[in-house]
């Protein structure tokens, strides 16, 4: 349980790898950093959710409940539900009834069972179409039986109508699922599962609820509300100010990232409504959508609470006009980032595919006709599709306080429990150990072994496998081994049969999930607590290790800046000069430049390349900042903001 500690804790932030049951993997890491952290910034999706709701409790009320029951939820989803042999946290994911046969045939191969539980499976669900194919068969052999005399050639005709008995039924069963998928998959909003009870389904115990109700109810418990309280939203986390624009004004701040398939970029969770960034705005929702795939008094609660307009006067009037007249067509506009729940951007976040049913937002397309009008659907998916890992999420050039980073690394299934231990770098000295991920030979069990091959079709499918996980994972992968990012990462190790989509793990194995996650946030700790413990991995050392990979990178980029600026091409003015003559100019020609400066900005631009230039001497002559820098070093360069 969580017990005070005599000293004062510190504040940290926290990021964690996404996956569809990290919920087990994650909790107990959360409350044993808890005894000695408060979260300021929170990265992930279910777990981050539930953290920050605990944190949110902890700060309002000083009550730690939120993280006890945080530490209690891997007991609560590992245990068997009443009226089935599943855990808890198998009986989250729910199928609506028009998907349920092919969950059922999905999720008989998950788990560790034989390889012909889903041919089972699929034989029972199917059983109709399997009947009709294995006719061809069954029709041949009474065929052969009554009519053919004894002898080879009616064994042979038996043989072969008992061949295309079993074929025909198993091929019949495969087109009768993959028909099911093409035409129910689409429909329910290309997933399995929709996160609510389906009416129309019987269920085998009604106190088992699917994953959205379940979470909605949960979050608002952590954050000490009542289950059916009006939602805990964006803005009760934020506090002190519930329309705070950037994440330094907020008390806890959480956020997460979606995939909006539609437009085949990354969100970040709430969409952003400020100076920088206006998202928000741009998206729309229905109530009859969203009432598939949130509970009522959710939905309720969003129509209840759309975002204000800010224009004023005559367009204010228009914008008035036109939002009604989208109301009335029966697309409602979003709350505003605060008012958001939490349980939805979480939902948008952890919409595995084809698992969970991806969300519907509309929008305007204004790509073909400028002046359209009409909204249409944008599919929002999972976040991790793109960013499963967002080390970079709350990184500034120098950090104010640590942010732990807890990977989820794989190991080979057979790997002695010894070795199945949470792992950091103890050194930034060097190029970083490279992590591989093989997907064509098995993993050598002593030094110097020459690895074995793997089956032809293990390497085929390992092949394809780790294509998808590079498309996914590059970025975040590159990241972590930059110095002063690849110390802060506690790799937890899990095999094949551990997390993942093992939505069926037995009870034993969710819990030792749990231990090896206590023995992460532990190490965590260990290198980061101050005073710190027997480790040169320190924060003191981080933030040493920080600064000097940001001098070194800015020396660099302040030498091609003075290049740029002093020496120009194609005979054009330098930027100084050009500058200065602008700010000189009294024919008011600078307002003809977008985005039109003032005098003053102009100034001001020019006394900053000016500075820059001074600082790019300084270092010249104090010898470069580069030499013995930690590497590989950053590069500074302009980014979009997600």
């Amino acid at each position: 349980m969580i017990a005070s500690e005599p000293r004062q804790r510190r504040t940290c932030d926290i990021v964690m790898k996404g996956g569809i049951t990290s919920g087990v993997v994650f909790p107990q890491a959360i409350s044993t950093l808890a005894k000695r952290y408060d979260f300021k910034n929170v990265g992930g999706t279910s777990a981050g959710a539930i953290a920050a709701a605990a944190q949110y409790r902890r700060s309002v009320r000083n009550c730690e409940e939120g993280f006890c029951q945080l530490e209690r939820l891997p007991q609560l989803l590992a245990a068997k539900t009443t009226g089935s042999n599943h855990t808890r946290l198998f009986t989250l994911f729910q199928p609506n009834a028009r998907t349920r046969r092919i969950f059922q045939v999905v999720t008989s191969a998950l788990g560790g069972g034989s390889f012909a539980s889903p041919l089972i499976e699929l034989g029972k669900q199917y059983s109709g179409w399997a009947v009709m194919g294995a006719l061809i068969g069954l029709s041949l052999g009474i065929w052969s039986a009554l009519n053919l005399a004894s002898g080879l050639i009616a064994v042979a005709w038996i043989l072969v109508s008992l061949v295309l008995f079993f074929v025909g039924g198993a091929l019949d069963a495969v087109i009768g699922i993959v028909r099911d998928f093409v035409r129910e998959v689409p429909e329910n909003g290309y997933g399995l599962c929709g996160g609510l009870s389906d009416p129309t389904l019987k269920r085998n115990c009604s106190c088992l609820s699917p994953l959205t109700e379940w979470l909605t109810g949960y979050l608002n418990e952590t954050a000490g509300f009542f289950a059916d309280d009006p939602p805990l939203t964006f803005g009760h986390l934020w506090q002190s100010n519930a329309e705070a624009e950037t994440a330094t004004e907020r008390a806890i701040n959480l956020e997460m990232m979606t995939t909006n398939l539609t437009h085949r970029r990354l969100f970040r969770l709430p969409f952003r409504d400020d100076d920088d960034l206006t998202e928000n705005n741009l998206f729309y929702f229905r109530q009859d959508e969203f009432e598939k795939l949130f509970p009522k008094h959710i939905v309720d609660w969003m129509a209840d609470h759309p975002r204000s307009l800010r224009s004023k006067g005559k367009d204010r009037e228009k914008d008035e006009a036109k939002r009604a007249k989208l109301a009335k067509d029966g697309y409602l506009p979003l709350p505003a980032p605060a008012d958001l729940p939490i349980v939805v951007a979480t939902r948008m976040s952890l919409s595995f595919p084809v698992l969970l049913s991806a969300v519907p937002l509309r929008s305007i397309d204004r790509s073909i006709f400028h002046d359209n009008k009409q909204p249409e659907r944008c599919w929002f998916s999972d976040g991790g599709m793109c960013s499963n890992f967002p080390i970079h999420f709350f990184d500034t050039m120098l950090p104010r306080r640590p942010t732990f980073s807890i990977d989820l690394t794989e190991k080979p299934d057979g790997t002695p429990k010894e070795s199945l231990v949470p792992e950091m770098d103890e050194t930034n000295i060097g190029n970083p150990i490279e992590h591989w991920y093989r997907f064509d030979t098995d993993v050598p069990t002593s030094v110097n072994q020459v690895p074995s091959n793997k089956s032809d079709v293990n390497q085929l499918f390992g092949f394809v496998e780790s294509i998808i996980g590079t498309m996914q994972n590059w970025n975040d992968t590159t990241l972590g081994r930059l110095p002063g990012f690849r110390h802060r990462i506690v790799r937890v190790p899990l095999t094949p049969s551990e997390g993942g989509l093992n939505l069926d793990m037995p009870p034993e194995r969710i819990i030792d999930l749990t231990e090896r996650a206590a023995q992460a946030a532990e190490l965590l700790i260990q290198h980061f607590d101050v005073p710190a413990g027997d480790t040169r991995m320190t924060w003191d050392n981080h933030r040493w290790i920080r600064l000097r990979a940001l001098l070194a990178s800015l020396e660099t980029s302040l030498k091609q800046l003075t290049l740029v600026c002093d020496h120009p091409e194609n005979n054009d003015v330098g930027y100084k000069e050009w500058l200065d003559e602008l700010h000189r100019d009294t024919t008011g020609k600078y307002r003809e430049l977008s985005y039109e400066p003032t005098k003053d900005q102009i100034g001001a631009a020019l006394d900053t390349l000016r500075q820059l230039s001074v600082l790019t001497e300084l270092w010249a002559t104090a010898g470069t900042a580069a030499k013995n820098a930690p590497r590989p070093r950053p590069v500074l360069r302009p980014q979009p903001q997600v």
